[in-house]
């Protein structure tokens, strides 16, 4: 069994070194992707390690019956145990996995195990009639020394019949279930035994002279003064100073009497063999380990349940005549088989497998197993043709370089297209390969004035003027101004000695809020409003030429809105006002100047109250 061992365990090695040996697809620098249950092979052989505990419910057969007129109470035969077993062998089965997804499969194999154990007969006794080599009736008596043990070296010949399952979750990595019938063809207990027996006789006699007789004495202890008791007992109490040993064999040597102390069996080995053909059960579920497509390891554990039964022979005795002896396991009539354990193998999987994509690579070899390839891209395809494989071209459909993944460099500044921020203009790698034209570290395509270096808070404009309000923002680029005017001074009120309602009220360039400086205008138009209940008020809005006429149209009309909602807020009813938009005609002021077109973004009010 030994031998058995180190060469499985020597061929699992062999077959872990050749599935490790490197393969084209490993020698060509990278790992191919692993392939899922439905694309390995429907045919699998498993060659599998067990080895763990065994324990037996064993339940022995009424025997005393067999020992002629036995008392039984003074006679026991002892209870049967089974203890300290172990169980280790293997198992080679071929399995078959159908379906889409390649799950399932059914399977049949050989199963040897090698199955050791002690079975122990405790407190054995009896005493029984029968007859000496005069033809003469006594008693036997005969007594176990200690416990009666037998050790058990088993042969347990097995053909199971499994259901299988199988997923593989990772490359590495998978799970395995086997379930179903173990059909027993052989079991048979090799058994050597450390048994030694007191042998002892009482003769009843009766009559007298020549007409002396033996027979049967049944009673629970013999006690007429005719008997003659060949026991221990008996001759420790009458003969103290006599050796029992000595006594005992000269009476079975010389009186031919079938008695004798501590006597071991002439044979205290041989074997029995259980009915063959009980069906049990075996489970053996466990984790794989894939050293490629072809090869996995099983790690797992394993449990079995074997039922026999078995018929007692005729007339079995354990002992009955000094040095016979026969093996306890006959006295079984049933025996209930438990082994549990860990189970170590190895998967191989037989055949080619399946080729999805028919390009005439097995798909546990097909790298790209869905896509049409060729065998010198281990299956994969090149869509782009430029020698670089779709799986490791980083631009499947544009022709590029290998130093770039397959990726071209259409400006040829050395940075690949998909890296490079402006793929047709040539720039450094500092800017992702985009021009700088004006140096000034913005590239080209996120700087407002590229031909002017500028700070990047002003997204690489200047500012002319210092103010603030970049060029490309400013109004007025040459002439500090505040933000809100967009870098434009204000315009200079009117000054004038008497304030007057029709005093123009001026807007910022595309504006519709009232400056401060316009409050007093309004305060005073308000005031006459007050003073005369009946009198109401006329606002007119005027724009630059800046902007199409529609535009200043509207922009006109919302200035006069504006004072109005200010007139409304300041008390005045709605009902006194009276708003006109005139866009950008009548103009107060030249509109080809800045200062006249400030003049011109205005509002007027007139009442109809003298002013």
């Amino acid at each position: 069994m030994k031998k058995i061992f180190f060469f499985l365990i020597a061929s699992g090695g062999a077959i872990a070194a050749i599935a490790q040996a490197p393969t084209s697809t490993m020698l060509a620098g990278h790992r191919h992707k692993f392939a899922a249950d439905s694309l390995l092979s429907h045919v699998v052989a498993d060659i599998n390690l067990l080895g763990g505990a065994l324990t037996q419910d064993l339940t022995a057969g009424p025997t005393l019956a067999n020992y002629h007129n036995a008392i039984g109470s003074v006679s026991n035969t002892g209870n049967l145990k089974f203890t300290n077993g172990m169980s280790y062998g293997f198992d080679a089965q071929i399995g078959y996995f159908f379906g889409k997804k390649n799950n399932f499969g059914i399977g049949l194999g050989f199963m040897y195990l090698a199955q050791q154990g002690d079975v122990t007969l405790d407190n054995f006794h009896v005493e029984y009639q029968s007859t000496d080599i005069h033809n003469y009736t006594f008693r036997q008596v005969i007594t176990a020394n200690s416990p009666i043990k037998e050790k058990l070296d088993i042969t347990n010949l097995n053909i199971p019949i499994l259901l299988k399952y199988k997923h593989r979750f990772s490359e590495r990595l998978g799970f395995t279930a086997d379930l179903g019938a173990l059909i027993n063809i052989k079991l048979m207990n090799s058994y050597s035994s450390d048994a030694s027996f007191n042998y002892e006789a009482i003769y009843q006699l009766t009559g007298t002279g020549d007409n002396i007789t033996a027979h049967y004495d049944n009673s629970p202890v013999p006690n007429s003064t005719s008997d003659i008791l060949y026991t221990v007992k008996e001759h420790s109490t009458k003969n103290p100073g006599q050796s029992l040993t000595d006594y005992f064999n000269q009476l079975r040597n010389a009186g031919g009497y079938n008695v004798g102390l501590g006597v071991k069996p002439n044979n205290n080995s041989g074997s029995v063999s259980y009915a063959t053909g009980s069906a049990g059960l075996l489970f053996q579920p466990g984790v794989n380990y894939y050293l490629s497509d072809m090869v996995a390891l099983n790690f797992g554990v394993y449990y079995l349940y074997q039922p026999f039964s078995n018929t007692v022979p005729a007339f079995y005795r354990v002992t009955d005549k000094i040095g016979e002896y026969s093996s306890l396991t006959n006295s079984v009539t049933k025996s209930n088989n438990q082994s549990y354990g860990l189970n170590l193998g190895v998967r191989i999987y037989v055949g080619k497998g399946k080729d999805s994509d028919h390009d005439g690579i097995p798909n546990r070899n097909d790298d790209c197993p869905y896509e049409y390839g060729t065998a010198l891209f281990h299956g994969c395809p090149d869509t782009d043709g430029d020698g670089i494989p779709d799986r490791e071209d980083s631009c499947v459909r544009v022709p590029g370089l290998a130093k770039f993944h397959g990726c071209p460099d259409s400006d040829g500044d050395g940075i690949p297209d998909k890296d490079d921020a402006c793929p047709y203009q040539a720039g450094p790698a500092k800017t992702h390969g985009c021009p700088d034209r004006d140096g000034d570290g913005i590239i080209d395509k996120d700087d407002l004035c590229p031909d002017k270096p500028g700070p990047e808070k002003y997204h690489g404009c200047p500012d002319t003027d210092g103010d603030g309000v970049p060029d490309n923002e400013d109004a007025c680029p040459d002439v500090p101004g505040p933000v809100e005017n967009h870098g434009c001074p204000y315009p200079p009120q009117p000054v004038v000695e008497t304030l007057k309602v029709s005093t123009p009220i001026l807007f910022e360039l595309n504006k519709t809020v009232i400056h401060e400086s316009s409050y007093p205008v309004l305060e005073l138009a308000v005031k006459k409003l007050n003073e005369d209940k009946e009198g109401y008020i006329i606002v007119d809005g005027y724009t630059d030429i800046t902007g199409k006429p529609a535009y200043n149209k509207a922009l006109s009309l919302k200035r006069a809105k504006a004072v109005k909602t200010k007139l409304i807020r300041m008390g005045v009813s709605a009902k006194r006002i009276k708003i006109v938009g005139h866009g950008a005609n009548s103009p107060a002021e030249s509109n080809e100047t800045e200062e006249g077109r400030m003049r011109n973004r205005r509002a007027v009010m007139h009442l109809t109250v003298g002013e």
